[in-house]
């Protein structure tokens, strides 16, 4: 296995490993889930809520209404059979929707992906009216229900953290893979091989390495370029005396007698 798949893998699987055991953790120790609670005792929620708006108007409902959201994170609103809503606030235009009977609709990613979480119930206040309470619960964005996704929000960690892992491997093995093969160009003559880039900031131990290879590269051209220059040289040194004793023996052969030609062959 090489060594990019190695420390790919080795950095993911230990990112997994925290990630789900980060989960483990959240869910054994998270609170319970708010629109559990408030489904069990909406009833009587809302039977006070009217209580309180009979007995004593806005300012007791708005103070009950703001223990139940202290309770329970989550905004609440009233209406009477009119589309009034009894605390004087001014509901945004989803919860008119939902009074309505119609369904909550969002603009937003998580709003496409799962359903909204709240709650509308209705019930006769005894006093000739109708009241209608709404719960708008925050979205649960948890490991394991990214927005009542089963998995998801654990499959986009597990994601990242490989996105992440595989950044890593790549910074830490690209200087290796150029090595190799500036290594494999030296070695088949190519004196110019270079394993380093051009304005690269590394300072760790593996830029290092990449250094002295350069290093030790421009020292053996430098030396071969020395050594070819020396002979180009001593090669030029001796091809001038060579020629000049060539002319003086071209001249003596032309002066002197045939029985002298043979000493004049192994001399040249």
């Amino acid at each position: 296995m090489k060594l990019f798949a190695k420390i790919f893998l080795t950095y993911w699987a230990a990112q997994a490993l925290f990630l789900v055991l980060a989960m483990l953790v959240t869910l054994a120790t998270r609170p319970s889930n708010p629109v559990l609670a408030v489904q069990a005792s909406q009833n009587k929620i809302l039977s006070d809520a009217i209580a309180a708006y009979q007995n004593g108007g806005e300012e007791p409902l708005r103070r009950d209404l703001r223990s139940v959201h202290d309770a329970y994170q989550a905004h609440i609103f009233l209406f009477d059979e009119t589309g009034r809503e009894l605390t004087g606030r001014k509901p945004p235009e989803w919860v008119e929707k939902v009074r309505r009977g119609q369904e909550r609709t969002l603009d937003s990613l998580w709003g496409r992906l799962g359903p909204a979480q709240l709650l509308r119930n209705a019930k006769d206040g005894g006093d000739g009216h109708r009241y209608t309470i709404i719960f708008d619960f925050p979205p649960d964005h948890g490991f394991m229900a990214a927005h009542r996704i089963p998995g998801l929000g654990l499959m986009i960690g597990i994601a990242s953290s490989g996105f992440v892992c595989f950044l890593l491997a790549r910074y830490l093995t690209s200087p290796l893979v150029r090595l190799r093969a500036a290594t494999q160009q030296l070695a088949a003559g190519d004196l110019n091989a270079r394993a380093g880039e051009p304005g690269e900031r590394r300072h760790d131990e593996i830029a290092e390495l990449v250094r002295d290879f350069d290093s030790m590269a421009e020292r053996l051209q430098k030396l071969v370029n020395a050594q070819n220059r020396l002979l180009n040289d001593i090669s030029h040194e001796l091809r001038s005396p060579l020629a000049r004793l060539n002319v003086a023996l071209g001249l003596v052969r032309r002066k002197t007698l045939p029985e002298v030609q043979g000493s004049l062959d192994r001399i040249e």
